[in-house]
């Protein structure tokens, strides 16, 4: 295959991997935040004794805690389905990426590989032992007469 489009293949890949991970991370925290939240709305309220009133400290405490969940729960899910759309838009780019094979910008791609690469020779030097006429020369002395 031609090596940028593997490459970029490979990188879209790479990238999409990762935010996989990150969406399944930040799911998985949004799951225990809400059955924490959860479970501390369902807890019976505090009485002390044999009295039939809450305790406002207690009632307040409670309230205050589950404020603090229900935000943490929020944030998580907005930076959740932030994240979840990027994978969305990276799993499409990978498949445009996929239905590219066999058409014409993967050749054009495989025509800059060419001429990275020649470049490259030329940059490092080794141009006048990398040519053709070297080449022929080359097999016509191992071959020739």
């Amino acid at each position: 295959m031609i090596f940028l489009y593997t490459a970029l293949l490979l990188l879209v890949g790479v990238v999409y991997f990762l935010v996989q991970r990150r969406v399944a991370a930040l799911e998985k925290k949004y799951a225990s935040v809400v059955k924490e939240a959860d479970t501390l709305l369902r807890q019976s309220s505090y009485r002390e004794g044999n009295s039939n009133r809450q305790d406002p400290y207690q009632s307040a405490k409670r309230q205050y805690k589950l404020a603090l969940l229900v935000d943490k729960r929020d944030r998580l899910e907005a930076s959740y389905l932030t994240w979840h759309q990027r994978a969305e838009q990276l799993s499409k780019l990978r498949q445009r990426l996929r239905a590219w094979k066999g058409r014409k910008l993967p050749y054009t791609f495989g025509a800059i590989d060419v001429a990275c690469v020649l470049s490259l020779i030329d940059y490092l030097g080794a141009g006048q032992h990398v040519n053709v006429r070297h080449l022929m020369e080359t097999l016509m002395a191992l071959f020739g007469r």
